[in-house]
C-alpha cells in the first residue's frame, strides 16, 4: 500500500475553515484546478454513499463519501477501482483547530494500492492536486 500526504496551516479558525471545505460537493468551489462538481445520487454533501462526479477535460472522475466526521472534522472519499492505475484508494480530508494560533492545520491523505512502476507517478500526480488545493485555501482566508 502507498500513500501521499500533504499539509499546511491556515489563518483562520477551524469552524470557519469547515463551513468551506467540510460539504463533500463543495471541492470544486475552493479548489482552483477543480469544476463544479455534479450530484451522482440523491444524496446530500454529508451523506455516506453520497457521489461526486467531475468533468475533467473528457474524463469524468466519481467520488464516493465513505464516511463523514463532523465533529472531527474530516472526511474520507473513494474512487472505483482502476481510475489512474489506483486501487483501493481511499482519501482523507481533516482539519485541526490550532488553538495558540487562531490557526486551522489541514491535512489531505491519501492511501492506494498502486503498481511499483506507477507509484511515483501517482504520488506525483495526487500532490498535483492536494497542493494546490491546499495553497488556495490558505490565500482565501490570508486576506
Amino acid at each position: 500500500m502507498a500513500g501521499t500526504t500533504v499539509s499546511t496551516v491556515v489563518e483562520a479558525p477551524a469552524g470557519k475553515v469547515w463551513e468551506l471545505i467540510g460539504d463533500f460537493y463543495a471541492l470544486g468551489d475552493w479548489h482552483p484546478d477543480l469544476p463544479e462538481a455534479r450530484h451522482g445520487n440523491d444524496l446530500g454533501g454529508t451523506a455516506v454513499g453520497a457521489v461526486r462526479i467531475f468533468d475533467l477535460d473528457g474524463t469524468v472522475l466519481d467520488e464516493t463519501l465513505l464516511a463523514y466526521d463532523d465533529e472531527g472534522r474530516s472526511y474520507t472519499y473513494s474512487l472505483p477501482d482502476g481510475t489512474f492505475e489506483l486501487n483501493t484508494y481511499r482519501a482523507t480530508l481533516r482539519i485541526t483547530a490550532v488553538t495558540e494560533l487562531d490557526a486551522t492545520f489541514i491535512e489531505w491523505a491519501a492511501t492506494y494500492d498502486v503498481t511499483p512502476e506507477h507509484e511515483e507517478a501517482t504520488a506525483a500526480l495526487l500532490r498535483g492536486v492536494f497542493v494546490p488545493g491546499l495553497a488556495a485555501l490558505r490565500a482565501h482566508f490570508a486576506g
